[in-house]
């Protein structure tokens, strides 16, 4: 470990603290690209005007370092042209091009750079400008109808796999830059068919969290492996990429981009993203966020805690996540996603099976503790009522009755009359009268034993 001087200078790049401000990799790609899209927009004359200097490019790092010189030098035109960048997109959510909740994520990133940096610029004021965000977004899920149509226009696994994901997982498009075999644990019941599968995301992020996927995407995903050994000869590795593209025989991943096609063809051609008319600048379903909105519809019928629900689609939970002392690696969570498996599984025919088998499976367990019942019935009956009770019984009016000869040989007679002269079960149920006689303080009368296969008046001293 060194401090070297390099390192000390590297500090002073306005481009490097904005990196070394951010830790998930996911939210500094969108921030850059954010980031880069507003300062493409600022003109050189500004620069030239303000630093006596104009950018050499117009690349990320080297506008960076120009905005925060510029910043610095003059703090009010740079909020200037926050002000006036901020005007300009809630024109564009006038005209519905975007929506009132995108604007301050294209702000993040600017406040980002010039905290980095040190810049004070006075952030309340701009964010007066921001419009009131909308109480609920326009857009919708997919149907359960949409998606089996999906399924319907598409021969390809791949698709299939692709759809069986989004819509049981309930994950985010960027997710697929990431996903490994390893990243999948699959659950399996006794016959060895699908319960579900634990499905790791963003592996290897500060981010990173599990949700789960149905036994009908586990499936999907057992035909997919078998078709990538029938293109390259060999099963997948668990550090291979989760998809792979076609279009190559070597193994590379089939990213969010390549994703994002696949299903732009897909939702098309079931008639889901038809040409907009003029002054409409959005689909009904975001094209992979209505997977995610679908997600979470079912997971709400299906009446799944919310926290669970919540932390599965890698949502904050507050001081909840603080205080809990959940272990992800025991899928603890997994009991509360069964409960939505029959809503998330999209083909009728595999949602119905799986009822089935849950339906079986329920009656299986009522029938395994109606018998732990009868056993535990027979296990008291028996401490009850059993040889060892009644003995211990007979011992005990012994003891008593020890300095009464008569009592006592009276005992010994009925002990032996009663053990030698009925069966078992009879035993048991007259013995059974007795306590309760004893226990409410009645009298009992041999009568009212009732006719027995040796017990009776009659035969009380015969024999």
């Amino acid at each position: 470990m060194e401090i070297s001087l390099d390192k000390v200078k590297s500090r002073s790049d306005p481009y490097q603290l904005f990196l070394d401000s951010i830790r998930s990799p996911a939210t500094l790609r969108r921030y850059k690209n954010h980031l880069h899209t507003f300062l493409k927009l600022i003109p050189n004359q500004l620069y030239t005007d303000t630093l006596q200097k104009t950018p050499k490019d117009r690349e990320l790092i080297t506008l960076a370092k120009f905005f925060v010189e510029l910043a610095r030098k003059d703090m009010d035109l740079a909020s200037d042209v926050i002000a006036t960048f901020i005007k300009e997109d809630r024109k564009r959510v006038t005209l519905g091009e975007i929506s009132s909740q995108t604007i301050p994520n294209h702000i993040k990133p600017i406040k980002v750079l010039l905290d980095a940096n040190r810049v004070p610029i006075h952030w309340k004021s701009l964010h007066k400008l921001l419009p009131r965000r909308e109480a609920k977004s326009k857009d919708r899920a997919y149907t359960k109808k949409e998606i089996q149509k999906m399924l319907e226009v598409t021969n390809d696994i791949t698709d299939k796999v692709i759809i069986l994901l989004f819509s049981s997982g309930g994950f985010r498009l960027e997710s697929w830059d990431y996903f490994t075999w390893k990243d999948v644990i699959f659950f399996k019941n006794d016959d060895r068919t699908y319960k579900g599968a634990a499905l790791r995301i963003y592996s290897g992020d500060p981010e990173s969290y599990y949700t789960f996927i149905t036994p009908e995407a586990c499936k999907a995903l057992e035909i997919y492996r078998e078709s990538w050994k029938t293109d390259i000869s060999v099963y997948p590795k668990p550090d291979d990429p989760l998809i792979k593209t076609v279009a190559t025989p070597m193994i590379r991943r089939l990213a969010q981009k390549g994703v994002r096609k696949r299903m732009d063809k897909i939702v098309s051609d079931i008639g889901l993203r038809p040409q907009l008319p003029p002054g409409v600048r959005r689909h009904e379903v975001q094209l992979d966020h209505g997977f995610r909105k679908y997600f979470n519809t079912m997971m709400r019928r299906a009446k799944v805690n919310y926290l669970d629900k919540e932390d599965m689609m890698g949502h904050k939970v507050g001081l909840e996540r603080h205080y809990e002392r959940y272990q992800e690696e025991d899928f603890e969570r997994f009991p509360e996603y069964q409960k939505a498996i029959s809503f998330l599984t999209i083909s009728d025919e595999e949602r119905l099976r799986f009822e089935n088998k849950q339906k079986q499976a329920e009656i299986e367990e009522i029938e395994k503790k109606n018998l732990e019942l009868q056993d535990l019935s027979q296990r008291i009956d028996e401490l009850e009522y059993g040889p060892e009770a009644r003995g211990s019984d007979y011992f005990k009016h012994m003891f008593k009755a020890r300095d009464d000869p008569s009592t006592e040989i009276l005992l010994t007679i009925f002990q032996l009359w009663f053990e030698m002269r009925a069966t078992e079960d009879e035993k048991r149920i007259i013995w059974k009268k007795i306590q309760d006689a004893k226990r409410n303080g009645k009298t009992l009368d041999i009568s009212d034993f009732g006719e027995s296969q040796g017990l009776s008046w009659k035969n009380l001293s015969s024999k």
